[in-house]
């Protein structure tokens, strides 16, 4: 506490300690053990059919149950929108069991020629009853809780060090969540799945060497998304301004606890217009409503070993769309987070962008060649000369990978207040520069960017600029030397990037925050290596 006795906003912090007296405290309390139960069951069937000596057909099955999770000691509750209560299910799921998670698949492939093999191929797998990650899906408060007590005026202490702290655990009570954040659930949805199709033609150049070029893709429906916050008011109500931030006599004073916020005599205007005015934050738990789509096309020419040397060069173009590029927090919290990235709880199509995981292009090379020294290759030399040339191999490894999109946000959320947990920037301009404009000093359109104000969503998208790309080769030189037997030494000689290639992590993304646009960080460079292996 920092204030004197009569005087808010005086004093000091250190002073107050010394004194023993504290301004807030808060404790997690759990009576036992959160002990969550999940299972499921999996019955497949499948065939291969073989139409003919060209044609073969491959149809599946797969019938999943996803058992919603319980408590085994049924320490769960749940927040009921329509009555603005904690509701306690005991040891019934908060979920109820989907019985239409049918999952079919079917493979074609066709040999047009003996050197050309046309495939295609689709399936359906369904995922956690959560989405992705985890089956959780039963809230825990108040069965773990978090109590706390604060000065109510910043003038008289909470207690003394000398006194202890008065708290108390919440009863399970439908009223327990008064004042806090609690967790609601969708009892509509059900497991997630995931569609993937594909299809490919092969071509043989040579007995040793194919060509392929294949389309894949993939849409995942019901994935988990990081929480968001449905107690929060609209765009039309954030419009009316500073009138929202004037405090009002609170009209459930007295009913909420004086540790809470929410327990004061009066309150903003705005927690007042929200939906559930008499708590925190209320978030959707383990709420798999995401979707994600991709689309690519891959090239791919591959040599198996043949006198000595292997190797492999692919290509991708690809794309990557959702609207949630991580999903919710997987651990096991007293109620939700208050700052969740998500713009608005109420708009998903706002979080509609490139996944953070997008890369467009990625090229991959990798070639193994055994010198053409030693047993059992071209020729082999002897005497002292072979005890130096003999048996050695080199290889490499060549990646080019596109940068991935970068979400940018601001330094302060204006709308917090409002329930909102982050607040965009405004776009006001081409974020990308020309390649040859591109440093680590300025890797983006700094200047495109504005903060956005109070009672106002940024224009900006979740993922507006992209990072750098990245670039590697690695080379290896290695030998093995028999020594009869089974035993053997191999020593080889490593070498990561080899060219060393600056690849440089995103650029700082925080409009207000210092250095935004710029790029402090990197990879490492040229890393050597030497390794001996004792085989027996």
């Amino acid at each position: 506490m920092s204030s004197a006795i009569g005087t808010a906003n005086t004093g000091t912090p250190l002073a107050s300690f010394l004194l023993g007296q504290v301004q807030t405290f808060s404790i997690d309390l759990q009576q036992s053990q959160i002990q969550e139960r999940a299972r499921f069951q999996e019955y497949f069937i499948q065939d291969d059919w073989r139409v003919s000596d060209r044609l073969t057909i491959g149809p599946g099955l797969r019938y999943t149950l996803n058992f919603p999770s319980t408590e085994i000691n049924g320490q769960t509750a749940v927040f009921n929108l329509q009555t603005q209560l904690l509701e306690y299910p005991g040891d019934n799921p908060v979920r109820p069991l989907k019985k239409n998670n049918w999952g079919p698949r079917l493979g074609i492939v066709y040999r047009a020629t003996d050197k050309t093999v046309l495939s295609t191929g689709y399936g359906l797998v369904w995922i956690e009853m959560a989405g992705i990650t985890t089956p959780f899906t039963t809230p825990t408060f108040p069965f773990l809780q978090t109590v706390s007590q604060r000065t109510l005026d910043n003038l008289t202490p909470a207690f003394t060090l000398r006194n202890g702290p008065s708290v108390a655990p919440i009863a399970p009570t439908p009223t327990a969540g008064l004042g806090q954040g609690v967790f609601a659930v969708d009892g509509t949805l059900g497991s997630g799945y995931v569609q993937q199709w594909n299809a490919s033609v092969q071509r043989e150049l040579t007995p040793n060497t194919s060509f392929e070029v294949a389309y894949v893709g993939s849409h995942i429906v019901h994935v988990g998304i990081p929480d968001s916050n449905v107690n929060q008011l609209s765009v039309d109500q954030l419009a009316l301004g500073a009138s929202l931030l004037q405090n009002v006599p609170n009209p459930f004073f007295g009913i909420i606890p004086r540790s809470s916020n929410l327990g004061n005599p009066t309150i903003p205007r705005a927690q007042l217009l929200k939906p559930f005015p008499e708590y925190g934050t209320v978030s959707i738990y383990r709420n798999n409503v995401g979707t994600t789509f991709y689309q690519g096309l891959e090239l791919s020419l591959r040599q198996r070993l043949s006198r000595g040397l292997q190797y492999s060069i692919a290509y991708t173009r690809s794309k990557l769309m959702d609207d949630a590029s991580s999903v919710f927090d997987a651990s096991i919290l007293t109620g939700p987070l208050a700052t969740f990235q998500v713009a608005d709880g109420f708009n998903r199509g706002l979080e509609r962008d490139y996944s953070n995981g997008d890369m467009p292009h990625v090229f991959a090379s990798s070639i193994v060649w055994d010198l053409p020294m030693g047993a059992g290759r071209a020729r082999q030399a002897h005497g002292v000369l072979g005890a130096f040339v003999n048996d050695w191999n080199v290889s490499a490894i060549v990646t080019l990978q596109s940068g991935m999109p970068v979400a940018v946000t601001q330094t302060t959320n204006n709308n917090s207040f409002a329930g909102f947990g982050t607040q965009r920037p405004n776009l006001v301009g081409d974020p990308t520069l020309p390649a040859d404009q591109r440093t680590p000093n300025q890797w983006f359109n700094a200047a495109a960017f504005a903060p956005a104000g109070q009672f106002t969503l940024g224009t900006a998208s979740r993922n507006p600029v992209r990072g750098p790309s990245y670039r590697d080769v690695d080379f290896a030189l290695a030998r093995r030397v028999p020594l009869g037997g089974s035993r053997a030494i191999e020593l080889r000689a490593e070498v990561f990037n080899l060219l060393n290639t600056p690849n440089f992590l995103n650029p700082n993304a925080v409009v207000g925050g210092a250095g935004f646009g710029t790029i402090t960080s990197a990879l490492d460079p040229r890393v050597a290596q030497l390794a001996m292996k004792f085989i027996f």
